[in-house]
């Protein structure tokens, strides 16, 4: 019997080609706007939901973009470097994208420790972005690694290594693509267990 053909087949498709255009684009704004847009739609469907889980992942999910937009943005410190200071300036730009990923870490992966300690009369519970967000996080970690590691050894020893450079970028929006998809499998998960995919009544 042939499968029929369902509007969600089309769901992985569509955000692997949106995700590809803004990476195409360099939107930056347009896709962190995007992002924060859906988490910020995820934790309101969690805290309807009373679902702890979902609203405590959410909140970790922007620490990154804020943490990023406190210290680029305000210009704390700078995108931009030239090349008498190139080696100084993308080793602060690398150094704080790997602090930012070792803040994060954390949280990830005591995620279920610190809600059962904030939150104790709440169901909390493992779910699959426990075990995939941490990992998620390690890999940013160590790509920022090895992009400092790199550009020491190419502003500094003058080799020409720049694979990590050009890859930056690139795993950086996936890596908030992925944390995104995850956030939102996961609501839906959730969505499904506590309506069956029924309206929720704004009644008690």
């Amino acid at each position: 019997m042939a499968k029929q053909f369902a509007f969600k087949d089309l769901l992985l498709p569509y955000v692997v080609m949106v995700v590809v255009i803004f990476i195409i684009q360099d939107a930056t704004y347009f896709f962190f706007l995007a992002y924060i847009s859906i988490i910020s739609l995820v934790f309101l469907i969690g805290h309807r939901l009373r679902d702890v889980n979902i609203c405590s992942i959410a909140f970790i999910a922007m620490i990154p973009v804020l943490f990023e937009n406190i210290i680029f943005t305000t210009g704390l410190i700078s995108l931009v470097s030239t090349p008498g200071d190139r080696l100084i300036q993308n080793s602060l730009i690398y150094g704080v994208h790997l602090l930012k990923e070792l803040i994060i870490l954390v949280p990830l992966t005591y995620r279920v420790e610190i809600s059962k300690r904030l939150f104790p009369k709440h169901k909390i519970r493992y779910t699959f972005a426990d075990s995939i967000l941490p990992w998620l996080c390690l890999i940013s970690a160590a790509i920022s690694f090895f992009a400092l590691i790199e550009n020491y050894i190419r502003n500094g020893k003058g080799y020409d290594m720049t694979f990590f450079y050009y890859a930056f970028d690139v795993t950086g929006y996936l890596n908030y693509s992925i944390f995104c998809g995850v956030l939102v499998v996961l609501t839906f998960l959730s969505y499904k267990e506590a309506y069956d995919f029924k309206v929720p009544s704004i009644r008690r």
